[in-house]
């Protein structure tokens, strides 16, 4: 059983999970390949992990995000960052 604290990390919600990573990815619509690839800490989209922290909520029954959550390695948008050092200068 997952303890209820304010900081989890990624790893722990991997080790504590009640279902299979098959199952996890019918939650979240994502393919178990995918979901291996975050855990290994590979980087990923936002949206991809929004999907996944979605689904764990639902699993652990409290919510999950990047702000309580460690161990993701969330890829960085580099076009977006462009833009926004464009509109700064």
């Amino acid at each position: 059983m997952l303890q209820d604290k304010d900081i989890y990390a990624l790893e722990e919600l991997y080790d504590e999970l009640p279902i299979t990573l098959v199952e996890l990815g019918h939650k979240s619509g994502l393919n178990e390949v995918t979901i291996a690839r975050i855990r290994d800490g590979k980087p990923t989209r936002r949206v991809t992990v929004n999907k996944l922290l979605l689904a764990l909520s639902d699993v652990y029954g409290r919510s999950l995000n990047l702000r309580n959550v460690t161990g993701i390695n969330v890829q960085v948008n580099k076009r977006m960052e462009r833009k926004s050092e464009k509109a700064v200068a």
